[in-house]
C-alpha cells in the first residue's frame, strides 16, 4: 500500500492519505447504484451491459477481478432482491452471457504484445492532463512504443477517463486537501470520506499510539487556501449516526484449551466488545471441522455470526470457545471468509478486520497467496492482527496483512496478555475521529453608481382624448376597466385636471366626455357601434348598436346628458379598422367610436403635476461569491427608509453582473430618506446563508421647493402625448396638424427650451416595418414643427424606437393605440 505523506515542520505534523485505486474508483462508481437497484431488473441488466463493456479496457488482471466482483455482485443482490423468478432469471442468464466473453478477453490480453498501464496515485488535473495527451499526442508516452502508440491510445483513454468519471468525487474533495493537529508530535490519517463534510481520521503519537480527546479546537481543515469551519469531532464512542463494520476472525482451533487460553480470550473479548455500539455490525468468523460454507465463491470451513447486540455476540464467543472448539486450524479460510464479508460492506462505511491466530495453518484448502490477492481487491479498510502463535516474533504474513491495510500487529506471547492486548486493539477501534466541517459561504458586493440625483420636474402633461370604447368578444357590456360613477351627485367633484397619466385620463374617458357636454350645451356627439365582422360578431351590426346604446345610457342617466344631442350609428367594421387576419387587431375593431364637430370635446386632457427625474435608471450591481459548495438560492434587494424599491431572485450560481431597474413608486420617499441600500443573500446545498451588502448609494434630492426659496431655477417639462395614429398610417390629421401649431409656438416662446420627438409603433408586424414606420411618424411632425418655426431646427431632435421602447404594454386594444403615437417633451428651466 502507498501513501502521500505531507509534513508540516511548524508543528511536526504528518497527514497520511491513502490514494485511490481501481477497485476503489470501481466500487465508488457502481456500489451505490447496484445496492439501489437490486431490485430493478432493466437498471440491473444495464449495469452488467456497462461493465462488460468496460472490461476491454483494463490493463492488469486485478483490474479485470474488480469489474467481474461488481457483475457477481449485481448477480447475487437480484437473485435476493428481485420478487419475480422470470426477472431474476432474465439478470442471470445476462450475467452468464457475461462469463465467456470475459474469459476470452483474459486469453487474449494475456497472449498481447501490449504493456500494462498502472495508474499511480495522482491528482485529478493529472490525470486529465494523462488522458489529453494519450487521445491527442502521436505517440503514446505511456506506452513507449512509438509503433503502437495510436493502438494503445483510445483504450488508455477510455480507462483513464472511467477512472476520472469514477473517481471525481473523490478526486474533488481531496485534491489539496489539508488537516492540521495542534496536538505536538501527532499523524494525522485520513481513513475515508464518510461523505460530502464528513471524514473519517486517526490521530497517533510519535509511538503509533491513539491520541484520544482531541476536540474542534484541536483540528484545522484547509482547501486550496481557504479554512473549513470545524462544526464537530465526535470519536467513536461519541457518535450516533456512523456505524461501524467490524469483521472478528477468532483461531478456535483445540490448542487454545491446551495452552489454557480460553478463559483468558473470553475476558479479552469482553473488553473488546465493550466498544460495540447499537448502530455497530459485528461479524464474527470461526473455524468449522464439520461443514463448509460458500463465501466469495468458495467453500470455506468456517461458521459466521452477526448481531448489533454485545450480549448476543458474548453468548456466542462463549459457546464457540466452550463447545465447539476444532480438532483443524483454517485460519487461511478464516482469513478468507472475513474478507468476502468486508467486500460486500457499504462502500463509504468505516471497515475494520481484527485476526486472532492461536497457530499456524495446517488444514486450509488456500494459501497466502489467495489471502493476499483477495486483499488486493479490497480498498479503504483497516486490518489488525493479534498473534497468539508460540514463539517470540511477530509472524510476518500477519504483520504483511495488517501493514497492507494501515492496521497494527500485535504479539501475545502469553495467555496473561490477551487482555491488554485486546485492550490495544479496542483503543485502536475507538481512535478514530469523525470530523464535520463546512467551508463557510463568503462574498461579496458592489454596486454602481454610487451616487443618485433624483429631481422634482413640474410636468405640464397634455394628453390625447382616445374617443373609443373597446369592447369584449360578443358582448355589449361596458368593461369594468372604464370608471363609472353609481349616481348623479358623484359627477359634481370630477374635475379631468385631477387625473395623472395617460391611461388614468382614458379609464375616465365617458365621465370627461359627460364633463365636457354638461359644460359646453350647444356640443353634440354622434357614437358608431363596431363590431370585429369576425366569427360570431360577423355581420352583427345589432350588436354594435347595443354597444352605442351602452354608453349612450350611461351618459344620458349618470351625466344626465339629453339623449338628444347623441346620435346613434351601427356598422360593422370601423370606418379606419385594424387588421383582421390577427386576434389583435379584430379586437381593436370591437369597439364604440366617439365623434364630435365641437373642439372642446375631443380636446387634449391636460394636468400639472410632479414628476421625478432620476440621473441613472438602473443600478448595476457585482456580486462575487467564494462557495466551495453549489450555489442554490440567492436574492438582490434594493431598499430605502426600510422598504422595498426592488427584488430580483433566481437559482444557481449567480451571474457576474445583474442591472436592476429602478422603477420608484414614491420617488419622493426615496429622495427624503437620503439613501439606498443594496443587499444580496445567498443559499448553498449545504444550506448555509450568507448576507453581503455595499456601501449605501447616497441620494441627492433636488426639490422645486428649496430652489424657488434659493431663487434658483428649477426644470419644467411640457409633455404631449398626442398624435394618436391610425393602425399602419403615419399622415397627420387636421386636428392633430392644429394641436402640432401650438407646440410651435410654445418652443417659439421658450428660446432657452429644447424638444425631444420620438415615435413609436404597436407590436403588430416585424421589429424592422415597425421601426421605420416610427420615423415616419416623428419626422411627420418634425416636419410641420420646422414649417411653424424654422429658427427652432437646433432645438429639436426627432427619433423612432418601433415597439423596442413602447409607453404602454401592448397588451389591451387602447394601449396599442396610445403606442401609436409620437410623443414630444420640452423642457427648460424657470424660476416661475
Amino acid at each position: 500500500m502507498e501513501f502521500l505523506i505531507y509534513e508540516l515542520a511548524e508543528i511536526a505534523l504528518r497527514l497520511v492519505i491513502h490514494p485511490q485505486t481501481f477497485s476503489g474508483a470501481v466500487d465508488a462508481a457502481f456500489d451505490q447504484i447496484r445496492q439501489n437497484s437490486r431490485d430493478k431488473a432493466s437498471v440491473s441488466i444495464r449495469l452488467l451491459e456497462v461493465i462488460v463493456s468496460l472490461i476491454p479496457h483494463t490493463q492488469e488482471e486485478n483490474q479485470r477481478q474488480a469489474l467481474l466482483h461488481q457483475a457477481a455482485m449485481v448477480d447475487h443482490g437480484c437473485r435476493e432482491a428481485l420478487p419475480e423468478q422470470r426477472d431474476r432469471d432474465d439478470v442471470h442468464a445476462r450475467y452468464q452471457e457475461f462469463q465467456p466473453a470475459a474469459k476470452e478477453f483474459r486469453a487474449d490480453r494475456r497472449n498481447a504484445r501490449l504493456n500494462s498501464i498502472r495508474l499511480p496515485p495522482k491528482t485529478y488535473g493529472s490525470y486529465c492532463a494523462i488522458a489529453a495527451r494519450c487521445y491527442t499526442s502521436n505517440e503514446c508516452n505511456n506506452c513507449r512504443q512509438p509503433g503502437e502508440g495510436r493502438i494503445m491510445q483510445k483504450n488508455i483513454f477510455t480507462l483513464l477517463m472511467f477512472f476520472l468519471l469514477c473517481a471525481t468525487g473523490f478526486a474533488q474533495e481531496t485534491e489539496d486537501l489539508t488537516i492540521a493537529s495542534t496536538h505536538p508530535e501527532s499523524t494525522v490519517s485520513l481513513e475515508r470520506f464518510l461523505e460530502e463534510g464528513k471524514i473519517l481520521v486517526r490521530v497517533a503519537d510519535a509511538e503509533e499510539e491513539p491520541v484520544l480527546g482531541l476536540g474542534a479546537e484541536d483540528f484545522t481543515i484547509t482547501q486550496f487556501g481557504k479554512q473549513a469551519r470545524i462544526v464537530a469531532v465526535e470519536s467513536f464512542k461519541e457518535n450516533i449516526d456512523v456505524p461501524r463494520h467490524i469483521v472478528l476472525v477468532l483461531d478456535n482451533s483445540g490448542s487454545m484449551q491446551q495452552r489454557k487460553a480460553v478463559k483468558p480470550l473470553l475476558a479479552a473479548m469482553d473488553e473488546l466488545l465493550k466498544i460495540v455500539r447499537p448502530i455497530d455490525q459485528i461479524h464474527l468468523v470461526v473455524f468449522d471441522d464439520h461443514g463448509t460454507q460458500r463465501m466469495g465463491g468458495r467453500d470455506l470451513h468456517v461458521q459466521t455470526f452477526t448481531s448489533s447486540s454485545t450480549v448476543d455476540l458474548k453468548n456466542y464467543v462463549d459457546q464457540v470457545y466452550r463447545q465447539s472448539l476444532t480438532a483443524n486450524t483454517f485460519l487461511y479460510e478464516g482469513m478468507l471468509g472475513g474478507l468476502d464479508i468486508v467486500s460486500r460492506m457499504p462502500a463509504d462505511a468505516p471497515k475494520f478486520m481484527v485476526v486472532f491466530s492461536d497457530g499456524e495453518d495446517l488444514n486450509s484448502n488456500f494459501t497466502r497467496n489467495d489471502v493476499t490477492q483477495a486483499i488486493q481487491k479490497l480498498d479503504q479498510f483497516e486490518a489488525h492482527a493479534v498473534d497468539f502463535m508460540p514463539g517470540p516474533d511477530l509472524d510476518p504474513f500477519l504483520k504483511s496483512f495488517a501493514d497492507r491495510s494501515g492496521g497494527q500487529a500485535w504479539k501475545a506471547r502469553e495467555a496473561t496478555t490477551l487482555v491488554p492486548v485486546f485492550q490495544a486493539v479496542a483503543s485502536k477501534l475507538q481512535s478514530n475521529y469523525i470530523i464535520s466541517y463546512l467551508f463557510p459561504l463568503e462574498g461579496g458586493l458592489s454596486v454602481s453608481p454610487t451616487n443618485l440625483t433624483i429631481e422634482e420636474v413640474k410636468t405640464i402633461d397634455a394628453s390625447p382624448l382616445l374617443g373609443y370604447l373597446y369592447f369584449e368578444t360578443g358582448s355589449s357590456e361596458i368593461p369594468q376597466r372604464y370608471h363609472r360613477f353609481d349616481q348623479q351627485a358623484a359627477t359634481q367633484m370630477f374635475d379631468e385636471q385631477d387625473l395623472r397619466g395617460t391611461l388614468e385620463k382614458y379609464a375616465h374617458v365617458m365621465d370627461i366626455i359627460g364633463k365636457r357636454l354638461r359644460e359646453n350645451p350647444d356640443a353634440t356627439i354622434t357614437l358608431v357601434g363596431c363590431n370585429s365582422n369576425y366569427g360570431e360578431e360577423k355581420g352583427r351590426q345589432d350588436l354594435s348598436r347595443l354597444r352605442a346604446v351602452a354608453v349612450r345610457t350611461y351618459l344620458q342617466y349618470i351625466w344626465n346628458i339629453d339623449p338628444a344631442r347623441i346620435q346613434i350609428e351601427a356598422r360593422n367594421l370601423p370606418e379606419k379598422p385594424s387588421t383582421s387576419r390577427l386576434a389583435e387587431g379584430r379586437s381593436e375593431n370591437q369597439r364604440v367610436e366617439i365623434h364630435s364637430e365641437h373642439p372642446a370635446l375631443l380636446d387634449l386632457v391636460r394636468s400639472t403635476y410632479t414628476s421625478y427625474r432620476l440621473d441613472s435608471t438602473d443600478l448595476i450591481v457585482r456580486p462575487s461569491i467564494d462557495n466551495v459548495y453549489d450555489i442554490t438560492a440567492w436574492q438582490i434587494r434594493a431598499l430605502s427608509g426600510g422598504e422595498e424599491l426592488a427584488v430580483l431572485a433566481g437559482e444557481g450560481a449567480p451571474a457576474d453582473e445583474y442591472r436592476i431597474p429602478l422603477q420608484l413608486a414614491d420617488p419622493y420617499e426615496v429622495g427624503t430618506a437620503g439613501r439606498i441600500e443594496v443587499d444580496m443573500t445567498v443559499k448553498d446545498r449545504r444550506n448555509q446563508e450568507v448576507s453581503v451588502e455595499t456601501e449605501p448609494i447616497e441620494v441627492q434630492f433636488i426639490q422645486t421647493s428649496q430652489r424657488l426659496a434659493q431663487k434658483l431655477d428649477f426644470r419644467v417639462q411640457e409633455k404631449y402625448a398626442l398624435i394618436l395614429f391610425d393602425f399602419d398610417r403615419h399622415s397627420i390629421d387636421a386636428r392633430n396638424e392644429q394641436i402640432v401649431n401650438q407646440i410651435a409656438e410654445r418652443i417659439r416662446d421658450l428660446p432657452q427650451g429644447r424638444a425631444e420627438i420620438v415615435g413609436h409603433t404597436d407590436n403588430i408586424g416585424s421589429d424592422e416595418y415597425n421601426l421605420e414606420l416610427s420615423k415616419r411618424r416623428a419626422e411627420a411632425v418634425y416636419n410641420l414643427l420646422q414649417q411653424a418655426d424654422s429658427n427652432a431646427d437646433g432645438r429639436i431632435q426627432y427619433r423612432g424606437v418601433g415597439a423596442a421602447d413602447p409607453p404602454y404594454d401592448n397588451s389591451l386594444p387602447e394601449t396599442r393605440a396610445f403606442n401609436r403615437t409620437v410623443i414630444i417633451t420640452l423642457e427648460y428651466l424657470t424660476r416661475e
